[in-house]
């Protein structure tokens, strides 16, 4: 019941549910190894009501779009951009990839280690994060130009400003002196010929984009998720509406109909004035 009363606390102050549910996961762990410890007989965290938690659809750039953000990044960041937006790998994956992780051969690259900031480390043998990652010929030519003069087995970006080149990227600084100056100034011309800013997305966007693209263009959801790494079916599933069957059903059920409902046009006629009055 106290654990319940927080939660329910939380939620009066105004709370968010992730961050509610992240705290709560915390006490969970620790009530867990309590257990384990023999401190408690049993865990108090147990059927507890979480709040919902809201699914934001998926950031993601039109072609369009994220040609303009690569054309205002300098070198070598449009290769870790283009790298981005061809793979769908997390912004620690590519600052931690290292070169003897490319097969040049077989245009792959495997995903082993990830930069935390903290340092590089690897991912656990048994997580679907490890994974293998086919690669498009002139994304694997822009890294082959990226590498030349470069350990062909150490980390693949690395940090450029002089006197301080060659350590592990920062992902704060990253964004505030690479990424979000590229983004922020990108104008690009919509379908209506309109100038418009490209919109305010982190580097987490070119992971979607990459899953947006693929599934628009018919790939099935099982595969972004293998190449994605994710963990569940489910978090790949925000990709679903994209795919360009995704109403197809829906609508071809409609069409099967015996009959029709109809507007006459008489009353659509009728209607006319209302409302346009309404308009006013």
């Amino acid at each position: 019941m106290d654990v319940q009363s927080w939660i329910r606390k939380l939620v009066v102050d105004g709370k968010g549910a992730s961050a509610i549910r992240r705290a709560y996961n915390l006490l969970a762990s620790m009530m867990r190894d309590a257990v384990d410890e023999d401190i408690i007989a049993v865990s108090p965290c147990r059927r507890i009501d979480l709040p919902a938690e809201a699914v934001k659809p998926p950031q993601w750039f039109t072609l369009t779009q994220a040609q303009v953000v690569l054309d205002r990044l300098s070198q070598p960041w449009q290769a870790m951009a283009l790298l981005g937006f061809y793979t769908g790998m997390r912004w620690g994956e590519l600052a931690g990839l290292h070169g003897h992780r490319i097969d040049w051969l077989r245009s792959r690259l495997f995903v082993v280690e990830v930069n935390a900031n903290s340092g590089i480390k690897e991912y656990p043998k048994s997580s679907k994060s490890r994974r293998e990652i086919p690669i498009p010929e002139h994304v694997l030519d822009a890294l082959a130009r990226h590498m030349h003069g470069r350990d062909p087995d150490g980390v693949v970006f690395t940090t450029v400003t002089k006197g301080r080149a060659g350590r592990l990227l920062d992902d704060g600084n990253w964004r505030r002196q690479t990424w979000w100056p590229a983004v922020d100034g990108a104008k690009y011309v919509d379908a209506a010929g309109k100038r418009r800013a490209v919109p305010h997305y982190p580097p987490h966007a070119m992971r979607h984009t990459c899953a947006s693209w693929l599934v628009q263009q018919g790939v099935s959801l099982y595969e972004v998720q293998h190449l994605l790494g994710h963990e569940s079916y489910q978090t790949t599933q925000r990709y679903a509406h994209l795919a360009p069957d995704s109403h197809q059903a829906v609508l071809g059920a409609w069409t099967r109909l015996d009959s029709q409902l109809i507007v006459p046009m008489d009353a659509v006629a009728e209607a006319k004035p209302t409302l346009a009055a309404i308009s006013q």
